[in-house]
């Protein structure tokens, strides 16, 4: 038998099927064939990684690929950090089916498309047949499912209700960054997404972004968060490990940021919530603009920064930091008393905002011993998978996907990045392949029609649909 690619010598880890040791890893037609032992003259292609670890390639389950004003970085800097799957949180769909061929570096992605983009609707009660129409467009298109930008943009409580009821009924997979115009983005926010779900799927996005003490202490609202999750089969969730979020730094007419977030994090830093503010948090470094810098995106600090941010009359990209590592790294390693993981996910929200640290920061809750190297596997790539469903992927069981990262443990960083058996990254270049779309049954036929390469993947079998109890149970 000749293997397509062989990798030897990596430490593979399999959180799967609990494999921890030094094996080859041999690769036919995009799938595994074999974890053991492969002479050196059974590859078409043999590939020496010694020294390093070969995981289950990433799955990121929050990104944004793309952001106004980056170009194409997004997908160049997801493969560059190792993932071979990515849920974006945004979209719009169109975009993706213009991109995904010429751009796409073999990256998989799910689109969930933010519903009313770029339309202000806090302060009315949207019908519920234009939600229908956004809703049933969107899955038509390629989306699997919706995104309420409800921190960013919030809808009133019973619209954002109405959002997430209508998704469900037609078969999508409804995220929520949690917040409407009653409440805002944070630990309140958080409980009332709970209860507007009123027991249907959902998922709530990067967990820690409620606990950063808008309320009360950060560890506080972190022990409310976990408490609430535990109590909530129905929701699935992720959270991140960087210090600092994304958002953006435009104003509207009468001063104000134009996303709450924004107006959030001034608060939060202790600065005036308007241009002064911004200015002071750019000045001090608690903030920075990120754009497009070469191949991809960077923070820029300080004074440069703040003048970026005047210069393009406030139309940038933000971050700030307000995140607390404390309850990033509890995020991570809480468990239930079952032994379950509480939060599904590691995550980014990355994209092509520059924080795609899961392997950065993640392997360093492994070397504090927060978590096991086949628990990092497991929350970064194996359970991100289930959550819509991709049997195939997260594992190295014989047949499934070969997508692969081959880490230097020592750095924290991708060396090879490896999607459906094709090596899509070495050492930092790229090989130009072209991205895959994941769609339901609802958008296969839009995608074929326009010639867009696609899988369809079935959510009903997946973690969303079925709670985050199928998670821990195998052969369902």
């Amino acid at each position: 038998m000749k293997y397509d690619l062989v990798l030897k010598g990596g430490m593979v880890v399999d959180p799967l099927n609990h494999i921890e040791e030094v094996l080859d890893v041999g690769i036919i037609d995009g799938k595994i064939e074999k974890i053991g032992e492969i002479g050196d003259n059974q590859g078409k292609k043999v590939l020496y990684v010694n020294d390093n670890l070969i995981l289950p390639g990433l799955v990121d389950s929050h990104v944004h690929v793309i952001k106004d004003g980056t170009g194409k970085a997004g997908y160049r800097m997801l493969v560059r950090a190792g993932v071979t799957t990515a849920f974006d949180f945004r979209g719009p769909i169109d975009a993706f089916e213009e991109e995904i061929i010429p751009y796409g570096q073999g990256l998989n992605v799910a689109v969930l498309n933010c519903i009313f983009n770029g339309r202000e609707m806090s302060q009315y009660d949207v019908p519920r047949e234009e939600i229908y129409k956004e809703v049933r467009d969107s899955l038509e298109k390629g989306a699997i499912g919706i995104k309420i930008m409800g921190g960013h943009a919030p809808l009133t409580p019973k619209t954002t209700k109405n959002v997430i009821e209508i998704t469900n009924e037609e078969g999508g997979y409804i995220a929520f960054h949690a917040g409407t115009s009653k409440h805002g983005s944070n630990i309140e926010g958080m409980e009332e997404a709970v209860h507007l779900a009123n027991g249907l799927p959902l998922h709530i996005a990067h967990i820690n972004s409620y606990c950063r003490g808008m309320i009360e202490h950060p560890l506080g609202e972190a022990k409310r968060a976990l408490t609430l999750l535990k109590n909530s089969p129905n929701i699935v969730c992720e959270s991140y490990l960087a210090p600092f979020n994304g958002t953006n730094g435009e104003l509207n007419e009468e001063g104000l940021p134009k996303s709450h977030v924004t107006r959030n994090c001034l608060k939060k830093l202790g600065y005036p919530v308007g241009k002064e503010g911004i200015k002071k948090a750019l000045l001090n470094h608690c903030a920075a603009v990120y754009t497009k810098v070469g191949e991809e995106n960077q923070l820029i600090w300080g004074e440069e920064g703040y003048n970026l941010w005047e210069d393009k009359g406030s139309k940038v990209n933000m971050s700030f930091l307000v995140n607390s590592p404390v309850v990033a790294a509890a995020c991570a390693a809480e468990k239930d008393d079952k032994g379950h993981f509480v939060v599904n996910a590691l995550s980014t929200d990355g994209g092509a905002i520059p924080r795609n640290f899961t392997l950065k920061y993640g392997l360093s809750l492994v070397a504090f011993g927060a978590l096991t190297l086949k628990e990092f596997a497991w929350k970064s790539s194996y359970a991100p998978a289930q959550l819509i469903g991709l049997k195939d992927k997260g594992h190295f069981s014989k047949g499934a996907d070969a997508d692969i990262v081959v880490v230097d443990l020592h750095k924290k960083e991708a060396k090879m990045t490896i999607i459906n058996g094709k090596v899509c990254m070495m050492d930092g270049e790229l090989t130009h392949e072209p991205g895959k779309i994941l769609t339901t049954e609802k958008g296969e036929s839009y995608l074929k029609e326009n010639h867009v390469p696609y899988e369809v993947i079935d959510l009903e079998r997946s973690v969303y649909r079925n709670g985050k109890d199928y998670l821990y149970r195998r052969g369902e």
